[in-house]
């Protein structure tokens, strides 16, 4: 088949399935993927996670709603991949990232497969553009140091250990950190460690002790306290708003 006659029939199929998800439904993704917020990302999963359900609920059959998820899914994957490249992703990258999930929605048996992989997807990308706007913002000192950190959250970090990392002084690696984050190493790794929290509580089943025990916090009380002071809540209770 020409790519012509292909273009032709993906378009009467996409026309034929109303696959037409307004504007504003796709905003907050492609702006959390042009920050880098992979973060973000997660909560939109959690708050939107009843879309497959109500997907099927206006079709006529599962198999109706499986096509019409997967031609969705694929028209996300070309709108996330120019989102990327706009942002300063290399376009091999965004192109890359976009087949290697066409080829996964080619696979999926179920709804939730589908939302599961074009979130998988957009999680992907926005964790590309954070690297990426990171190594714009900050020198490469403190980018090596900040990658460290969190290639090591669930262990026991030490200053020395970071600055012997980067090839540099316990002084000076404090120094980079105040004066490019306005924070201390300690405040940036708890920081660091608290978000990981955020997202262990969103999307495992770990209770509150194993997360402050996989994260390296002294105790589940000290994890637990830190966690309220940064969130206004305790664990459980933030792990509750997501059902």
């Amino acid at each position: 088949m020409t790519g012509k006659k292909t273009a032709n029939l993906i378009l009467s199929r996409t026309r034929r399935n109303q696959i037409y998800l307004p504007y504003t439904r796709k905003k907050p993704y492609f702006e959390a993927i042009a920050s880098g917020d992979d973060n973000r990302i997660s909560e939109l999963s959690q708050e939107n996670y009843e879309y497959p359900t109500a997907l099927y609920n206006r079709c006529g059959s599962y198999s109706e709603a499986m096509d019409k998820m997967y031609y969705e899914a694929v028209g996300a994957a070309n709108e996330m991949c120019l989102v990327a490249i706009q942002s300063g992703l290399l376009d091999m990258v965004a192109y890359d990232i976009r087949d290697e999930f066409i080829k996964e929605f080619d696979n999926a048996v179920s709804l939730p497969d589908l939302y599961d992989l074009v979130h998988g997807m957009a999680h992907n990308y926005a964790v590309k553009m954070k690297y990426v706007l990171r190594e714009k913002r900050r020198s490469p000192r403190l980018v090596r140091m900040m990658t460290y950190i969190e290639e090591h959250l669930t262990e026991k970090i030490e200053l020395a250990d970071i600055a012997e990392h980067v090839g540099i002084s316990r002084t000076y690696a404090s120094a980079v950190f105040r004066e490019e984050l306005g924070i201390t190493i300690s405040e940036f790794i708890l920081k660091e460690r608290l978000l990981e929290a955020k997202r262990m509580l969103r999307d495992t089943d770990l209770t509150v002790a194993n997360i402050a025990d996989r994260l390296a916090f002294c105790s589940q009380s000290y994890f637990t306290k830190n966690f309220t002071e940064a969130e206004g809540m305790t664990p459980v209770e933030y792990r509750r708003q997501f059902g």
